[in-house]
């Protein structure tokens, strides 16, 4: 490996690769449920909104009663408080004034006064007389005028103040309008919470790495003893391409797909495991027939095979995690009792890897052999790789106890899911 950093593959870190028919079925569940929001709830709610977004009577902003007095001139508007004018339309259509998003009005009083007004035109009234218009209830209001108005200055009786016929107006939405837009806001939000939930079951189900907190990955090592025993079958975690590789004590996470080859075809098919039971005396017989022996033949092939066995067995639920570091310690014992060092193991495990495939009648024995060596070089190579790993790491194991973490603990801080 090129990278000082050990990187594992990023094909489940979020799912969708490995579970594409299961996120198809989602969609029309999302599109169901932001129907659901719109067409159901969508009017109860619009009640309460046109509710809360409507003005009071006579408040600023809102249509003039018929008890709202019409004033004539800014006197009459200092004296009243709230009042209403009697505008022609043409004012409304033609004299305005726009700073920024605002426009504002230009209007003459009966008193031959002009004042700058900001109308709500939606709460504007017709009268009797065709062209005129009663305004919304409104109130003499101080400001500091914008630069817009301000070129008007000569020609406006005040500027100090002006009229807010608008008030605390909001627009409101049609029904449509807003159970529409509520739907397409709970598309968006059904998609998030579906998506947070889908990511944190199936990190939880061991289906993928987290995206984020990747270094909470439940199949990510626990302990020092955990992590040594993950180095010893690192070679086959790197040699097939649906798995993913080191410090992963499984080799992959548990999608279907994985978790049904490991269960049905290398558990079952090659090694007639079915249960707990069947696996733990299989990795028994491959561990007991090397322990306390310092002369059989491809003792690493044997061994390593034994934690392979263990990784793949917890993945698929055979044993729990407290199994697993009990027989990882066991195993791992004579392995550092039949070896001295990562070199030693590594050469052992690959002559009996080749003694393996001559021994099936493999069709290209020595190019299976190569490629098995180079993955070992590559891993070799990389100094925060497997096989930095400290070989007399200690492997006790005791009932109840969470482990040693030194070793495991250099191991997350240089670990880093692949960019």
């Amino acid at each position: 490996m090129s990278s000082t950093r050990y990187k594992i593959s990023n094909r489940n870190i979020y799912g969708f690769k490995i579970n594409l028919p299961q996120t198809i079925l989602l969609l029309p569940v999302m599109m169901a449920l932001a129907l659901l929001v719109e067409f159901a709830l969508g009017p109860i709610l619009y009640q309460f909104y046109a509710k809360g977004a409507a003005l009071e009577d006579n408040a600023v902003g809102n249509e003039a009663g018929q008890d709202i007095p019409v004033a004539s001139s800014i006197a009459d508007m200092e004296t009243l408080g709230a009042f209403t004018l009697i505008v022609k339309g043409v004012v409304i259509n033609n004299d305005t004034v726009r700073s920024g998003n605002e426009i504002y009005h230009r209007v003459q009083l009966p008193s031959g006064e002009k004042v700058i007004a900001h109308i709500n035109k939606k709460a504007i009234q017709d009268t009797d007389e065709p062209g005129v218009y009663r305004m919304p209830t409104g109130t003499w209001k101080e400001w500091d005028p914008p630069a817009e108005v301000m070129i008007f200055e000569d020609f406006l009786a005040s500027t100090d103040h002006y009229v807010d016929m608008y008030g605390d107006y909001m627009p409101v939405l049609t029904e449509d309008s807003y159970t529409r837009a509520l739907g397409m806001k709970a598309s968006v939000w059904i998609y998030v919470i579906i998506l947070l939930l889908y990511r944190s079951i199936g990190v939880r189900r061991w289906r993928f790495a987290p995206a984020l907190f990747w270094k909470r990955d439940p199949l990510l090592p626990r302990n020092d003893l955990e992590c040594w025993c993950a180095s010893t079958f690192a070679i086959w975690a790197h040699s097939f391409d649906m798995l993913e590789g080191w410090p992963l004590i499984t080799g992959a996470h548990g999608s279907r797909k994985v978790v049904s080859n490991f269960r049905n075809v290398s558990l079952g098919e090659q090694w007639d495991i079915h249960n707990r039971q069947q696996g733990l005396e299989t990795v028994h017989e491959l561990v007991d027939r090397h322990a306390g022996r310092l002369d059989t033949l491809h003792a690493g092939w044997d061994l390593c095979r034994a934690t392979q066995l263990l990784g793949m067995m917890y993945l698929v639920k055979m044993i729990d995690r407290e199994e697993l570091d009990q027989e990882f310690s066991r195993a791992g014992r004579v392995i550092q009792q039949q070896f001295h060092s990562w070199d030693e193991m590594a050469e052992s495990y690959l002559g009996g890897y080749e003694a393996w495939l001559a021994r099936t009648g493999h069709a290209d024995t020595a190019q299976a052999a190569a490629r098995r060596r180079n993955i070992f070089l590559n891993l070799k190579a990389n100094p925060d790789g497997p096989y930095s790993v400290p070989w007399q790491t200690n492997l006790a194991w005791t009932p109840g106890s969470k482990g040693e973490r030194t070793v495991v603990k250099r191991v997350l801080f240089r670990y880093r899911p692949p960019a």
